[in-house]
């Protein structure tokens, strides 16, 4: 008895899905009709492509090695 309580969920879903009834179907198709209907923007500028590239920092775990490293890399290594 609790093996057929603990899937009830999940067989009440494959019934469902039996009867060719999907939930959330309109929802996605409204949302997709809706989506379709806004115009697009226009392309993005140049400008931000020539920005010279920020400072490589080391983030995560080359930050971590560096902080316990007891000396640092070659520089070779470093970039």
């Amino acid at each position: 008895m609790n093996g057929l309580l603990f899937m009830a969920p999940t067989l009440a879903f494959a019934v469902v899905l039996l009867a060719r009834r999907f939930p959330g179907e309109r929802q996605l198709n409204a949302l997709v009709a809706r989506r379709r209907r806004r115009p697009r923007r226009a392309p993005a500028r140049a400008i931000a492509a020539t920005r010279a590239p920020g400072a490589l920092v080391p983030r995560g775990s080359g930050l971590l090695a560096g902080a316990l490293a007891t000396r640092p890399p070659p520089l070779a290594l470093q970039s």
